[in-house]
């Protein structure tokens, strides 16, 4: 497993010299977009952070500093989340940073509820998501093994040799005070694992998502895309600089809008992306039924499952004998027949 090197940034950073940040080798960055749910609680920097980043080509993530007290408001968080993101091109993950003291005095099961929820609704909504939190939130605050394994884990843990739970990016500051050329003053350092062969992946996740039919491509036949016009991401998804598009190969999304070759891609309209053509590739139906057998993970719902798969929840409930759509477990296996 290779490894990146990031840092992320709030409008505590002030002006970031982003010449000095890309001659610095910064590989990512993940950029504060909001807090609570209120309107002005956007970052006062998010836009220009995340312009500045990208015409650098430094992809980016983003995270939300989280007050929830509840599910409900988890919801509420996510929803302003996404307004204050909306339109913007992320590569990596939306996290939900999880510290405030507020919510820890909720309890554990309040605040597990609460980080699953954000990234539940995030996911629904097209997003890559995850969760920032440290060791002692993970061995106090949460139940651990809900959120390890399962969801992307962004783990701030300073003044250690290596993490101490399995994560995908680690807030590791070195001495406690980190700094970088093109930032006046203090700065998180990151470091974002990526595995060198993502074959093993795919192979684990063959149960969680569709897989269709492989369709040859025609070379000597380029696509026009239109808006309205239903896609996929071809797989592999790597973009020519090297760094990942996050989003999961296979899904469904909807063109909405198109010019030249750059095609800004979503779900039920809300934007997830903006990817160069030769990346996508046009969803022909042939209306043939089709059936797969889904596992349950922890965290699905109904309406995300039958999202995936372009059916319905009524659908699903009917050929599974599911009297009850709002209760599903982890680890069940569900028929889905579409077509």
């Amino acid at each position: 497993m290779k490894s990146k090197k990031g840092i992320d940034v709030s409008y505590a950073q002030g002006n970031i010299d982003f010449d000095k940040i890309k001659k610095s080798q910064v590989e990512f960055a993940i950029v504060r977009s909001s807090f609570g749910w209120e309107k002005g609680q956007k970052d006062d920097k998010f836009d220009r952070n995340i312009k500045g980043f990208q015409s650098k080509n430094i992809p980016c993530g983003a995270y939300h500093y989280s007050y929830a007290k509840s599910k409900e408001d988890a919801v509420k968080e996510a929803k302003y989340c996404i307004e204050c993101i909306k339109g913007k091109k992320l590569e990596l993950p939306v996290f939900i940073d999880l510290e405030d003291s507020a919510t820890a005095a909720q309890g554990r099961r309040v605040c597990t509820d609460i980080a699953k929820t954000f990234c539940d609704y995030m996911k629904k909504a097209g997003y890559s998501t995850g969760i920032y939190i440290n060791p002692n939130w993970l061995n106090n605050y949460v139940y651990k093994d809900e959120l390890i394994g399962k969801y992307t884990i962004w783990l701030a843990q300073w003044e250690s040799e290596k993490p101490a739970f399995e994560c995908s990016l680690w807030q590791y500051n070195v001495g406690g005070n980190g700094s970088i050329d093109g930032i006046s003053g203090r700065c998180d350092l990151d470091i974002m694992y990526v595995k060198e062969d993502d074959k093993q992946d795919d192979k684990q996740s063959a149960d969680k998502k569709p897989q269709p039919e492989k369709k040859p491509d025609d070379k000597n036949k380029k696509t026009v895309f239109k808006v309205g016009m239903e896609v996929e991401v071809l797989d592999p998804i790597n973009y020519d600089n090297g760094s990942k598009f996050i989003v999961y190969p296979n899904e469904k999304y909807t063109v909405i809008e198109a010019v030249g070759d750059r095609i800004v891609i979503g779900i039920d309209g809300q934007v997830t992306s903006a990817i160069n053509a030769k990346y996508l590739r046009e969803v022909v139906r042939d209306n043939k039924k089709k059936t797969y057998t889904y596992t349950i993970q922890p965290g699905d719902t109904l309406s995300y499952i039958a999202q995936k798969y372009g059916t319905t929840v009524e659908k699903i409930a009917k050929e599974n004998n599911i009297k009850n759509p709002d209760l599903i477990y982890g680890g069940d296996k569900l028929k889905i027949t579409v077509g």
